[in-house]
């Protein structure tokens, strides 16, 4: 396991459950446009993909393994995580009726608050068969941010077809089209379909174009570590030119919304630059929060939709700094609690079973499970 990548993944994951609480992001760039950071996801999988898996991926019974740790990784937290959302849309329903028939009229002047939430039969199939955000629906559904796990899921699919197909050369010149494919079709409905370049928000692909805004970094992130694996570089001075690349994006991105199609290669550059584990920022990110933020990551990016739903109500209510800083750092604080223990009691065992499973090894002790968890971790 590359530590620093771990660290990086962690950041990324909060900075994406604050931007959906959207506290500060009217003067924060950071928050504001922290939906980019998705493709900190999509470029660090492409690359870990590719480090675990494009040497062994020769047979058909390889393609099954990667397939099971692959549904392993994503299936267990996806299905609990959506069906906590949806039981907290319910209890947020209830609770604002409580309050109405105790005559606090205001709090149901939006009729839609008055109905529960009973998934559709399509979004349950959907969310099942992970294909919900592969513009099969016209608007995200049920827990929403899990949109990008459907697009990489199938994202896996195609890397395993040209992993399995084509090799050296071949295999990294077809990792470049399908990035190109990928860019310039994200370009194409950024810019025309949701004229991003008006109303801002470009690359803020979801339930339509998503697969192609993964296929985008993800192949991008492969490239990456083809070129890691042939060069050496001064780790910390590509640290300093993608940090100062990333904070010249982050300010200029409102203004000129395009620069939202270069985040991804910002993001490459920053993986490139602490892949090796060297370096200052490489030794930041190795630092024990971070790393806790890393592990916690995947439930800190299904889990945190559903505490929005209850800290978007207190967060709309207050306007002072002080408060709304207090709202944003118990928000913080109950996430990373509430993603430990769905780190513990649901992803870690279950991968852990579903990677036996696949290897058609039993381990007899704990350590081995969380070895074997953690050789496979995305």
């Amino acid at each position: 396991m590359i530590k620093s990548l771990e660290g990086g993944r962690g950041i990324a994951a909060l900075i994406v459950a604050l931007f959906h609480l959207a506290v500060g992001a009217e003067h924060i760039s950071l928050i504001r446009n922290g939906y980019l950071f998705v493709d900190l996801f999509f470029v660090l999988s492409g690359f870990v993909m590719c480090a675990a898996y494009g040497s062994t991926m020769k047979s058909t019974h390889d393609f099954r393994v990667f397939l099971i740790r692959r549904i392993g990784r994503l299936y267990p937290l996806l299905i609990f995580s959506t069906l906590v959302f949806v039981l907290a849309e319910n209890v947020i329903v209830l609770l604002k009726q409580l309050a109405y028939a105790h005559g606090y009229a205001s709090v149901l002047n939006n009729p839609a608050a008055r109905e529960f939430a009973i998934p559709t039969a399509t979004e349950i199939l959907g969310t099942i068969t992970l294909v919900h955000g592969m513009g099969v629906f016209d608007r995200l559904i049920l827990n929403t941010p899990s949109w990008s796990i459907s697009t990489e899921f199938y994202t896996y699919f195609l890397f395993a077809g040209l992993c399995l197909m084509l090799n050296g050369k071949a295999r990294i010149v077809a990792f470049a089209v399908f990035s190109l494919i990928g860019f310039g079709i994200s370009v194409w409905a950024s810019t025309t379909i949701h004229a991003c370049l008006q109303q801002k928000g470009c690359l803020s692909l979801t339930s339509d174009f998503g697969f192609l805004r993964c296929i985008y970094s993800f192949f991008l992130g492969a490239i990456v570590y083809q070129i890691a694996q042939r060069n050496r570089f001064n780790s910390s001075m590509l640290q300093i030119a993608g940090c100062l690349a990333l904070f010249a994006l982050l300010s200029l991105v409102d203004p000129f919304p395009w620069l939202a199609f270069v985040f991804p290669l910002c993001f490459a550059l920053l993986i490139l630059s602490v892949c090796t584990d060297q370096g200052w920022l490489a030794a930041i990110l190795k630092r024990k929060p971070f790393q806790i933020l890393g592990e916690r990551s995947y439930s800190i990016y299904l889990l945190h939709m559903p505490l929005v739903l209850f800290f978007e109500n207190i967060a709309k209510r207050v306007h002072d700094f002080l408060p709304s800083a207090a709202v944003l750092v118990a928000y913080v604080a109950v996430l990373v609690v509430i993603s430990g223990w769905t780190f513990k009691f649901i992803e870690d065992p279950l991968r852990a079973r579903f990677n036996r499973l696949a290897s058609g090894t039993r381990f007899s002790s704990r350590r081995g499970l969380l070895s074997g968890a953690n050789k496979t971790a995305d």
